[in-house]
């Protein structure tokens, strides 16, 4: 079992005065074991694999996992007790609750409405997805602070994430199906939807998510994350794992057949080059081009299917769909400007997924779920910036760009994307805003500031 990670947040000035090498011998006795084992299993098995018994959806594996990190993180706020003369404080802890926050205030307005069976129990796992994606992020801020913690937890984010490619691939160029490969023993399928979907012909891989969409994000980020690792990984055989791993992620994202998927690594990779200087970008951009005249040789069927879906946008459905949506929630945020209908609240058969994060965000919260998701997106930001503040060797610097690679695709999705409605990319994302945050911390009194 993980060993009980420090109050997120704070720090004293002893463990920020400790020279490296004391802090590296101290994590070789605390290894992060429990997160590692999320960041595998939260895209290597699906989330509709539960738990068998009356837990449904929150009998995952991963949403398991982080109830029990969500209990450390209370169990640390309470028991740990804080020293030091000067009381520090991490800005992505005060990001975190005060999202928290806003969006349990949306929840109280919402609960006092008088709701049906289906509303009511959207309004509860909602709830519950919120606290754990919250306290998930907490629990990475308070255990996550050497290079060795980072190298640990991202290598095994890349392991799930290839193994997620790898599925989606050979979804797509053959009749394999290894979806259910770490199905633990004792869970089962919570739902019916299992078949793959067509576009202009060609079937849309969804790996091990829930839909072809969420794919294609991860896919999207596990590129850049698979290049630094190659890069920068200790041993020989780990660079060569990764650089598999990134022809794997280029392989599987065209079969998603998603629009959101190619603009989320568009983003995402436009970021990342910020980290290299030209004359290492114009090798990498002839071999994309190379690539790119490869895979449509070689998968014709996928490239002009993905190549109909982008040239097609204007005519395509889906796209008209959520144009008339706009009306809708316009209509809606008259009637309710600041609360919206709460957290949970909006009806399946009016709203349901309306392929925007920020839309949902505002039939949800209102204004007040606007600013919170403002608040992160803009955290988000911020923590780029604390990375690259301080970091303190090239390795360090490069990461902070990787990371802030991911935080960017990710959110540049969540306008074509119901971002927060699919676990595997919620819980990705908080994972790295934790990241791009930790261990930053400055001093809670103002009088130390300086």
């Amino acid at each position: 079992m993980s060993p009980q990670p420090p109050v997120a947040g704070t720090h004293d000035d002893t463990d920020a005065a400790q020279p490296p090498a004391t802090l590296a011998d101290s994590a070789r006795s605390t290894t992060p074991w429990l997160l590692a084992l999320l960041c595998f299993v939260l895209p290597a098995v699906p989330v509709y694999v539960v738990l068998a018994g009356p837990l449904k959806g929150n009998g995952s594996p991963a949403r398991l996992l982080s109830v029990i990190m969500l209990g450390l993180v209370a169990l640390g706020f309470v028991v740990i007790r804080r020293t030091g003369p000067t009381r520090r404080i991490n800005p992505g802890v005060l990001i975190l609750l005060t999202y928290l926050l806003l969006w349990l205030i949306t929840y109280g307005v919402g609960v006092m409405s008088a709701d049906n069976y289906t509303i009511s129990t959207n309004r509860t796992r909602a709830l519950i997805a919120l606290v754990c994606h919250v306290g998930v992020g907490l629990y990475v801020l308070g255990r996550v602070r050497t290079p060795r913690d980072h190298r640990i937890v991202l290598g095994s984010l890349l392991a799930g994430l290839a193994f997620a490619c790898l599925v989606g691939f050979l979804q797509g160029v053959s009749s394999v199906d290894l979806r259910y490969l770490f199905q633990p023993p004792g869970f089962v399928l919570n739902t019916d939807d299992l078949q793959l979907s067509e576009r202009a012909g060609a079937a849309r891989v969804r790996g091990t998510s829930q839909h072809p969409i969420e794919f294609s994000v991860l896919a999207a980020i596990t590129l850049p994350l698979a290049l630094y690792m190659a890069q920068t990984a200790r041993t020989r055989n780990a660079k060569v794992a990764a650089g598999v791993a990134a022809v794997i992620a280029v392989l599987a994202l065209p079969a998603s057949i998603s629009r959101t998927g190619i603009i989320a690594v568009g983003a995402a990779m436009a970021f990342y080059m910020l980290a290299f200087k030209v004359r290492q970008i114009a090798p990498a951009v002839a071999a994309l081009v190379i690539a790119i005249a490869c895979y449509a040789a070689a998968f014709p069927t996928i490239m002009n299917a993905l190549w109909s879906t982008i040239s097609g946008s204007s005519e395509d459905a889906s796209i008209e769909g959520r144009t008339k949506d706009y009306a809708s929630v316009a209509e809606l945020l008259r009637s309710h400007p600041l609360f919206g209908v709460g957290l949970g609240g909006s009806e399946p058969t009016v709203f349901g997924y309306l392929d925007n994060e920020w839309m949902q965000s505002v039939v949800q919260g209102g204004l007040v779920g606007l600013t919170a998701m403002t608040l992160l997106m803009v955290g988000a930001v911020f923590g780029i910036a604390a990375s690259l503040r301080r970091a303190g060797s090239r390795e360090e610097r490069v990461r902070s760009y990787m990371l802030g690679a991911i935080a960017i695709g990710i959110l540049t999705s969540s306008f074509t994307f119901d971002l927060f409605s699919f676990e595997q990319t919620a819980l990705v994302f908080f994972i790295v805003f934790a990241l791009l945050w930790a261990p930053f911390t400055v001093p809670a009194d103002r009088s130390e500031i300086g």
